[in-house]
């Protein structure tokens, strides 16, 4: 899906529909938003191991989706799973632990898993209300971080 997107904004910035295309259609997108630094593509999938982003990046990105200046942006805020209810965060498997199931319903964030390798990015409402955005990135993990990014979220949830 990820890799069909991108196509699409290729197609929408004037570029050729390929990786190509889409690599430079994007990081197009990404510098008018500000949020290019530490962002690297070289395929829409999220596949290549030459696609690179940073947490900072990542969360920023995140940030305008929520942000009032940014309406087109919104779907992906809305669009993410919700904590103990929805889509990879609402498998049963996540957010159970003592240390996070207090936050079930005030955590969206999209996953991440290739091997070795976990990530949870996303929105959390803080106990004063205030809307705040997180990106937590693992990598060479010998099983399974989930729990422990669960853990991070729901803190940043309790903050």
């Amino acid at each position: 899906m990820a890799e069909a997107l991108m196509r699409h904004v290729a197609i929408k910035e004037g570029q050729e529909a390929s990786f190509k295309g889409g690599a430079k259609a994007v990081a197009t997108v990404m510098q008018r938003l500000g949020i290019a630094q530490g962002v690297s593509l070289d395929d829409g999938s999220g596949l290549s191991i030459r696609n690179r982003i940073s947490p900072n990046a990542l969360a920023k990105a995140i940030a305008l989706s929520g942000s009032p200046a940014h309406p087109g942006l919104h779907a992906v805020a809305s669009g993410m799973p919700i904590a103990g209810f929805s889509g990879t965060l609402g498998n049963g498997r996540r957010f159970v632990g003592s240390d996070s199931r207090g936050q079930v319903g005030l955590v969206r964030a999209k996953t991440g898993t290739l091997n070795n390798v976990n990530t949870l990015a996303g929105l959390a409402t803080t106990k004063d209300g205030r809307l705040v955005t997180y990106a937590f990135m693992a990598d060479r993990v010998p099983v399974n971080a989930e729990p422990v990014l669960d853990r991070l979220a729901a803190i940043v949830a309790r903050s």
